[in-house]
């Protein structure tokens, strides 16, 4: 079975099109099952969602909640279906390890030929998220181009993982990872990156190329460009916040510290100041990573191992790279700081991000799903 999701606010006749051309496709087969989720759109648009009832199931919220709330009023819908006396008319079959969920946009920039391609694809893969792949060419608006660019490297450093479009709402997931979609925080546009930004520590996500549309200037689009921006990257930009404090408490200390010893050779000046003022930023910057910026849940002390390997790694590059630039002539030793806090900045970031703060990354063949996903009673 195939579950589509499509949160919708404020549709146009679009929806109603998106969906005619879903159940064309099915062709009364009955494998395709359609959630559409009103977030809050209004009475205006109530003659949109009755006549979108006629195709699919619709849910509602009272107000405006966000896309990410949306979608995840979906997945609990769609994982309680199966449980007895569930009032639904989709609990006509038991939920199947092989079912697939897909969602999409209500905007008219998924084509239904490709919704089912990437099911299709989903259902090839084993345990993998699938996303869709648009190519961003001159057709494309400048700040839909811009905003994947950006949007495609800061993922690729915070993971590891290569996707050429980071931004589709075109995905699909198996059925089993419903308790794990509905775990990940964001109400808003937010949860779309978060759903990557998680999936991609456990989970192999593969990208199936979909036609790019865009419905003018793309101005059905209800993205929020500052406010929403804020909500995806404030991430990395807490984990910014957080090593320029480290790097103040770092710096500030290795100054005083190089004035303090300034009888002492200049190697030694350097390994001693950079030694102290380093285990004095690395206890402030653990503490506010853990518990601000990646909140992980893991224990103190595990964490605290890993993380403290990390800062004796980065703490040996760090003074190698300061005698380096001392050997290579150079004399001012807080520019040789500066730089040198600049070059190794993203690399801790992707450690931590990636290893450290990452939480349980279960592995094994025995359970997988389980592991990975948990269990719909969770929800």
């Amino acid at each position: 079975m195939r579950y589509v999701v499509i949160p919708a606010y404020e549709p146009d006749e679009k929806l109603l099109e998106l969906l005619w051309e879903l159940k064309r496709i099915d062709q009364g087969q009955d494998r395709l099952r359609i959630v559409v989720v009103n977030d809050g759109s209004g009475e205006k648009y109530d003659r949109i969602f009755e006549a979108a009832s006629k195709s699919a199931v619709v849910l509602s919220h009272g107000e405006n909640r966000g896309k990410g709330a949306a979608l995840k009023t979906a997945f609990h819908y769609i994982a309680e279906i199966s449980a007895a006396g569930a009032p639904s008319p989709l609990r006509k079959r038991k939920l199947s390890s092989n079912d697939v969920v897909v969602t999409a946009d209500a905007d008219g920039q998924h084509r239904a030929e490709d919704i089912m391609g990437v099911c299709r694809a989903c259902e090839r893969a084993e345990d993998s998220i699938v996303t869709g792949r648009r190519e961003f060419t001159e057709g494309v608006p400048l700040r839909s181009r811009m905003g994947n660019t950006i949007t495609k490297y800061v993922f690729f450093l915070a993971t590891g993982v290569k996707l050429g479009d980071t931004q589709c709402g075109l995905r699909a997931f198996p059925i089993a990872m419903l308790p794990f979609l509905c775990r990940i925080a964001g109400e808003r546009y937010e949860y779309e990156m978060n759903l990557l930004m998680e999936s991609a520590l456990r989970i192999p996500i593969l990208e199936e190329p979909i036609e790019t549309v865009y419905i003018g200037e793309n101005e059905t689009s209800h993205f929020r460009t500052l406010q929403d921006s804020w909500i995806i990257y404030k991430e990395i930009f807490k984990f910014a916040l957080s090593s320029i404090a480290g790097f103040l408490t770092d710096y500030i200390s290795y100054g005083l510290l190089i004035i303090a010893l300034a009888a002492a050779p200049t190697p030694v000046r350097l390994v001693v100041a950079n030694v102290a003022a380093r285990i004095c930023s690395a206890s402030l910057n653990f503490t506010l990573n853990k518990k601000y910026v990646f909140k992980s849940r893991e224990s103190l002390l595990k964490s605290g191992i890993k993380y403290g390997l990390l800062a004796a790694g980065i703490l040996g590059i760090n003074t190698s790279l300061l005698l380096f630039l001392s050997f290579l002539g150079f004399q001012n030793a807080y520019l040789m700081k500066m730089i040198v806090e600049l070059c190794l900045f993203l690399l801790s970031w992707t450690i931590q991000r990636r290893f450290v703060f990452k939480g349980k990354n279960p592995s094994g063949r025995v359970g997988r799903r389980r592991a990975l996903y948990g269990h719909h009673k969770d929800l």
